[in-house]
């Protein structure tokens, strides 16, 4: 990594995240960059940030995952890894991204996955369908439950495709009220 803040990575620059919060701070030190668990488990983290304006109106928002198997470095690091995604990509929808949406970081996190070998993935077991809906209550926004249905296996969304749209109707009328 360079210096600056800025990385060439196959031709393309990529801001550091620690660039972009900088940039961020300096622009508008009045205003809120706050992160939050989404989720974390012994095989995942999810995180969210958000930017507010000094007046409390949420500008953008950035979400990120990360899975503890997924390296060496988030086997003890992934919450602080997803979080530093998450606050770039909330920073990049607030404009602080240069011309790339992706942070320098999960461009090379990226590379380095693709160029290991891939470990043959043992197919977890089904949930029933009370773990389901327990797992689903756990989405508080509309994107958390996005998130949620896409992690299922076919059988599972089978099993609770309709508490499913229904909970998501529920939490887009209570964003909206």
């Amino acid at each position: 990594m360079s210096n600056t803040g800025v990385v060439n990575i196959r031709g393309k620059e990529y801001q550091t995240v620690a660039l972009r919060v900088q940039k961020f701070r300096e622009a508008h030190p009045e205003w809120e960059l706050s992160t939050e668990i989404i989720k974390a488990d012994d095989v995942v983290v999810i995180m969210q940030a958000r930017i507010y304006k000094e007046d409390g109106k949420c500008i953008s928002t950035g979400h990120a995952e990360e899975f503890r198997a997924n390296g060496q470095i988030n086997s003890t690091s992934a919450l602080e890894n997803a979080e530093t995604s998450a606050i770039g990509r909330a920073l990049a929808a607030a404009g602080w991204g240069g011309t790339e949406f992706a942070s320098a970081n999960e461009v090379q996190n990226a590379i380095h996955q693709q160029a290991k070998p891939k470990a043959k993935v043992e197919e977890r077991k089904s949930r029933s369908k009370d773990e389901l809906l327990k797992a689903m209550n756990d989405a508080s926004t509309p994107q958390m439950l996005a998130i949620f249905w896409g992690a299922l296996k076919d059988d599972e969304r089978e099993m609770v495709r309709e508490e499913v749209a229904a909970y998501g109707k529920k939490l887009k009328e209570t964003q909206n009220a």
